[in-house]
């Protein structure tokens, strides 16, 4: 996570997609997260950042939510619920706890079926075409099928750096990964330890 929502909204640690998606509010566990997602056009414009939506089809949902505002504010409703129970379900893989799956459930059976993957530049993409205004969400609930399917689901974790609140895969060898980014929220909280230390000993 960074002080500048701006960076902070460029920033993707959690390693998965709908990891990182969880992770568009920063600081989210202190007395003032920053929303990074607050409105249709900025979560297109992180969907594109993220690799998730074809440069055409955020052109395209532009368009569209600039007629349809009614329709892209509802999106942003489901958008807002979706991140609120990926939180719940992180927090529970992250416990070793049985995630509570029926809202999700409800709205796997509503996606259409995954479009063929095609490149774009050096990473493939889902072949969406910004037709329905719902298409950022996709990814991310297929991301989520993903993770919850595989080993990844015993491998989340979230950043130990106090007001963080960002989760991660952690893959490193023993499980020993403490933060979202060693050189942002690592470096912070060793400073801030070590301040403490000082204090303390003074």
């Amino acid at each position: 996570m960074s002080r500048d929502p701006a960076r902070a909204a460029t920033q993707f640690f959690g390693g998965r997609v709908c990891l990182d998606f969880a992770n568009t509010v920063d600081w989210r566990t202190s007395g003032e997260p920053q929303e990074l997602v607050p409105d249709y056009g900025a979560f297109i414009a992180w969907s594109s950042r993220r690799g998730t939506l074809p440069a055409r089809a955020v052109v395209t949902l532009g368009s569209h939510a600039a007629t349809d505002p009614t329709g892209a504010k509802a999106v942003m409703a489901d958008t807002f619920a979706l991140r609120a129970e990926l939180w719940k379900i992180a927090d529970a893989l992250r416990e070793q706890r049985a995630a509570d799956l029926a809202r999700i459930n409800r709205t796997l059976v509503t996606l259409p079926p995954q479009p063929r993957l095609v490149r774009h530049g050096n990473i493939y993409m889902h072949e969406l075409k910004g037709a329905d205004l719902r298409e950022p969400l996709w990814p991310v609930l297929w991301s989520l099928t993903a993770v919850l399917s595989s080993t990844d689901a015993i491998r989340v974790d979230c950043c130990q750096a106090k007001g963080c609140g960002w989760f991660y895969v952690d893959e490193s060898p023993n499980r020993t990964r403490l933060w979202c980014s060693s050189e942002v929220c690592g470096n912070r909280e060793r400073a801030r330890r070590a301040y403490v230390k000082r204090s303390s000993t003074q």
